[in-house]
């Protein structure tokens, strides 16, 4: 595991500590469940997962913990969507202990199962002759950090009958280095008479480094079941593996006011694996519902056969792998819209059916997002002043508000509270951001880390709303040291061409695929924005110079006009700065803070209209 800073200056990536289900939270050992404690679970007993597109945390019918994060996005290639995810952190995705050592591996999280009837079903008496096996499939790393040989992943039964907890089987950490993407099957008989109760449970542990989202092991597939032996392997199961994509081009979200027809994807993303040994006649659809549930739009792939995931890979059927997208969200917009997406395969034989529909939705509110919600490892910089953008195009005028961005407290969570950035708009230089026209630069802000649920990003409030209009812009910060500050890093969708950094050669393109969790707040006024603020290239009666400043400037006036009045109000109108007008006078107002105010001037006979003027400190 990479973690000290490296000595030379590029972008890098970074293991977690935290990821988008933040808080605080001491996790307390549970103590031995009993029956009075746990609803008995009758045989079989399986959970693959797959509901992990509605809820971080296990089934409530299957599981007694919930530290574990349930999620589709850091496995590598799972045997259906969803895996429990075994990592440094509690149940509110914050760290056990955020100092402490790297190289320390102690007991992290912990998934327990309900108590299980393995003694008596009706008539019928459990016995070890009656063959029960417990099977499952492991992962080590996937899309986040490999374990160490100190930490490891465990396995064990609780014996009713002695009151105490054995363990069964355990793995040392590894790293599977980038070809190996597999899931491990494990499959482990019980024999031991004394474990045929009606409170028999098992659970998986893990051993990790406490501070953080590190040493990860993804677990899927969990059975249990009487009549099973050391050959049975073979599932007879289609499933969907990954979320599906959003409904729009560009973005994963972006503001209803900005939306327009030309946003809309083409075609649409699945992936389908046929866990069978064999080739599957497979059906696919999907529809898609609005806010209020109304079907809008359905698609029917129809019936085709699907070759074994082994050897062959996802189901490359072109009309169930990248189906046609011909619906239209309708436009314009008036007011936030929400989409659902439902898709849906069909074989038959099929042994779960749980994996065989999943959901996604598409949100268009007030803000713009490359990512999918969730970060598997952090981005940084290692350079004083470095500057991180990323690119949104606005298609109508409208007002930045203010920036969303998820910090993650890696190693070295304190010092990076402590390390300040600016958040900074830059224009479209055309293959990047520009070098010259710095559109906006704020006052400094310090990082901060959200404690109020998942996915949840802190978010910085501009010092006053930012007006733009049509056009392409570069939305970041500029840090203030060289301290690593660690933004969250989605590796499950590729926006790399939308990222650019720059450590003090210019602007750069990023070369690592993902998408920075970066995303601008619009919409400063429930109301239409206000023509004035639309109406930035009518040509005036003045000039500004040099504007953006840092708060001094001069005014050159047209000579047919005569004005003996200057004054300044704020984005709402209110008046900030009133004084006597002179041509060419410098004014000096350093106390206004960081942001775009509207000056006028006026004279006896008129006022003119606004022109904005931009104070960047």
């Amino acid at each position: 595991m990479l973690l000290p800073f490296l000595s030379y200056s590029q972008e890098q990536l970074k293991p977690l500590s935290g990821i988008l289900k933040s808080g605080h939270y001491q996790k307390k050992e549970s103590s031995l469940k009993t029956a009075s404690t746990s609803t008995l679970v009758e045989l079989p007993f399986f959970d693959d997962f797959s509901y992990a597109y509605k809820s971080v945390f296990p089934s409530v019918s299957h599981w007694l913990d919930s530290s574990v994060f349930i999620n589709t996005g850091f496995a590598n290639a799972p045997i259906s969507i969803g895996v429990a995810t075994f990592d440094g952190l509690n149940k509110k995705a914050y760290p056990y202990n955020i100092q402490a050592p790297v190289n320390i591996s102690a007991r992290a999280d912990v998934l327990t199962s309900k108590a299980i009837n393995l003694k008596q079903s009706w008539a019928f008496v459990y016995s070890p002759a009656d063959s029960v096996y417990l099977s499952f499939y492991y992962q080590a790393e996937g899309k986040g950090e490999a374990p160490e040989p100190n930490d490891s992943l465990c396995l064990d039964f609780f014996n009713p009958n002695q009151n105490k907890w054995e363990k069964i089987w355990g793995k040392r950490g590894y790293n599977p280095g980038p070809t190996d993407t597999n899931f491990y099957r494990v499959m482990i008989p019980i024999k031991d008479p004394l474990y045929f109760d009606s409170l028999f449970q098992f659970r998986f542990r893990n051993n990790a480094t406490l501070s953080g989202s590190l040493d990860h092991w993804h677990v899927d597939y969990v059975y249990l079941n009487k009549n099973r032996n050391i050959y049975d392997t073979v599932i007879e199961d289609d499933a969907f593996v990954y979320q599906g994509l959003p409904l729009l081009r560009n973005y994963t979200s972006m503001p209803f006011r900005q939306f327009t027809p030309t946003e809309m994807a083409t075609s649409l993303v699945s992936y389908i694996r046929n866990n069978h040994t064999g080739v599957k006649n497979t059906s696919y659809d999907f529809e898609i519902y609005d806010k209020a549930n109304n079907l809008v739009h359905t698609y029917n792939g129809g019936n085709a056969n699907i070759s074994p995931f082994i050897p062959n890979g996802y189901s490359n059927v072109p009309q169930h792998a990248n189906p046609p997208l011909t619906f239209s969200i309708p436009y314009p917009l008036t007011d936030t819209a929400i989409y659902t997406t439902r898709y849906t395969i069909f074989s038959n034989p099929d042994l779960v059916r749980s994996n065989d529909t999943i959901e996604s939705k598409q949100i268009l509110s007030n803000y713009y997002a490359y990512d999918d919600g969730s970060a598997e490892v952090g981005y940084y910089l290692n350079t004083f002043g470095a500057k991180t953008a990323v690119r949104f195009t606005l298609n109508e005028p409208d007002t930045l508000k203010s920036v969303r961005i998820f910090f993650d407290p890696i190693i070295e969570g304190v010092s990076i509270l402590g390390s300040s950035f600016r958040i900074m708009v830059w224009g479209d230089g055309g293959n990047g951001p520009s070098v010259v026209n710095t559109v906006y630069r704020d006052s400094l802000v310090y990082p901060e880390y959200a404690d109020s649920g998942y996915y949840v990003f802190p978010e910085y409030k501009l010092t006053s709303c930012l007006p733009l209009g049509i056009g392409t812009y570069y939305i970041g910060i500029q840090q203030t040291s060289n301290q690593a500050l660690n933004i969250g890093f989605d590796k499950n969708t590729n926006h790399s061409d939308a990222l650019y950094y720059d450590i003090g050669n210019g602007w750069q393109q990023s070369t690592i695929k993902g998408s920075i969790m970066i995303n601008p707040v619009m919409g400063c006024y429930e109301a239409p924005i206000p023509v004035s603020i639309k109406e930035n290239t009518i040509k005036n009666s003045f000039d500004i110079y040099p504007n953006p400043n840092n708060g001094k400037f001069k005014i050159k006036q047209d000579s047919k006009f005569e004005f003996n009045t200057m004054r300044i109000t704020d984005l709402i109108g209110q008046t900030v700065y009133e004084h006597s007008f002179e041509d060419n006078f410098e004014y000096d107002l350093d106390f206004l803070r960081c942001g775009l105010y509207h000056v006028y001037l006026t004279g006896k006979l008129n006022t003119t209209k606004p022109i904005k003027l931009v104070i960047s400190k």
